[in-house]
């Protein structure tokens, strides 16, 4: 199945489902996809990058890296890239990341070696509340120079260099690995040497170690404390192109996982890597809690869900984008489970705590929340439906609520939903092929 939802649909209607039942590829990896872009296009040479995913985070980093300078072609289902010499840039350059976080922040730090940037956004009630501070700070260290709105640091925000960088800085990432990530990219195409510390704690390492794995491949030279919060990025080792393949995708995938995980189904996954799901901590969460999961040759797994399933804790700084899918699946548990050190995950698409629990109390599903818990109390009978819910411009709750709407005993209504495709545009015709009950509904005039 290959099916986008349509942008022009608004609601998508998720009726009880008693069985899921087939074989699925996964959809590959946007934070692996988004870094592969954009490393490619700021090395000099051609880079090739398979199973490249396409969601909006991936198009809107492709975008940019054009915007850039770099161009592309496809040949066999293979991405080339042709990058560009960074040290040649002297343009000012218009960014937009759309809705996306990791675009916005990885260019960021590029930014910082950049004669002239500005980065606007459309989605001014999701991205452009979205506070930049800790990124801001971090390269004002380095003596670069940024503009931005309010004490928050929001979009739209101006950042000029005059590339002679300071060789330290700090920052914050109690709220997002992101802000590193961008740091990194600064150092790995600068010309000297780059040490930055981060005063506080990563709130998702695996995400870093994806960025730092992929820089590494084209030639970077990054090391670390044993600690994992002061890191060293040597300016004379330069970027070269390289071959990239990605895995797939940690949100998608959490998400099919759950899914299946918590009702009647025999489903094949193909593409399946552990890379970005915690180092397995998402695949034992759910053995553990009552999933049958076999591993078969060439990455493929079988998911044999059940509806019984046992309540347990998750600590989320493991695999963060799976927190609000485990969730979902936790409401039909027999018990209470609490998801904790997630703070961080407020401050996503939407934040991820106080706005899933809206949605959620609008199911019936009891929850509490704490400043970095979610608190689910799981109700096994599971919940009347009938009620219409606001995904929040956010792939991950679309996601979970549909998990929850399909054992609902009337259906659901989800606003919006095309914003799916973030990162699984074909998510909603995909799990209707395992037999879910969805239908698109309220069609805009074109």
């Amino acid at each position: 199945m290959s099916n986008r939802i349509d942008k022009t649909i608004e609601l998508v209607k998720v009726s009880f489902t008693s069985r899921l039942k087939g074989t699925l590829n996964l959809p590959s990896s946007k934070s692996s996809s988004t870094r592969a872009l954009l490393t490619s296009a700021v090395t000099t040479g051609e880079s090739k990058i398979a199973n490249v995913a396409t969601g909006f985070n991936t198009i809107s980093m492709k975008k940019n890296c054009e915007r850039l300078g770099a161009t592309y072609k496809e040949k066999d289902g293979i991405l080339i890239v042709n990058g560009i010499d960074i040290h040649s840039v002297n343009n000012p350059i218009d960014f937009d990341p759309g809705n996306s976080g990791v675009v916005l922040r990885l260019f960021m730090g590029v930014a910082g070696y950049l004669p002239e940037s500005r980065f606007t956004t459309e989605y001014e009630n999701s991205l452009g509340v979205r506070s930049q501070t800790e990124m801001v700070h971090a390269l004002r260290m380095l003596n670069v120079h940024c503009e931005s709105m309010g004490e928050d640091d929001r979009l739209p925000i101006k950042i000029k260099s005059n590339r002679k960088l300071a060789n330290y800085t700090e920052v914050s990432c109690r709220k997002s690995s992101q802000f590193l990530s961008g740091l990194l990219y600064l150092g790995a195409i600068g010309n000297e040497d780059l040490t930055i510390h981060v005063t506080d704690s990563i709130t998702a390492p695996s995400m870093v170690h994806t960025t730092i794995n992929n820089l590494k491949r084209a030639g970077g030279e990054i090391s670390f404390d044993k600690d994992f919060r002061t890191f060293f990025v040597n300016g004379k080792k330069q970027l070269t192109a390289t071959n990239f393949e990605v895995g797939s995708d940690p949100a998608s995938t959490a998400a099919i996982l759950a899914l299946c995980g918590s009702m009647n189904s025999d489903v094949i996954l193909s593409g399946f890597f552990e890379e970005e799901l915690g180092n397995g901590a998402v695949i034992q969460y759910l053995l553990d809690s009552g999933t049958g999961i076999e591993f078969l040759a060439d990455n493929k797994i079988r998911i044999s869900g059940t509806p019984d399933i046992r309540p347990l804790d998750f600590d989320g700084s493991l695999a963060p984008d799976a927190v609000p899918a485990l969730a979902a699946r936790a409401a039909f548990a027999n018990g209470t489970s609490t998801f904790y050190n997630i703070e961080h995950i407020r401050y996503k698409e939407s934040d991820r705590i106080s706005d899933f629990r809206r949605e959620l109390s609008k199911l019936g599903v009891k929850s509490d929340e704490k400043q970095d818990q979610l608190i689910i109390h799981g109700n096994p009978v599971g919940y009347d439906g009938g009620v219409t819910l606001d995904g929040h411009y956010d792939h991950g709750l679309i996601m979970a609520l549909t998990t929850i709407g399909m054992h609902c005993r009337e259906p659901i209504l989800i606003k919006e939903p095309y914003h799916v495709g973030q990162t699984y545009p074909e998510y909603f015709s995909e799990v209707k092929y395992l037999g879910a009950e969805i239908s698109e509904l309220a069609k805009k005039n074109s």
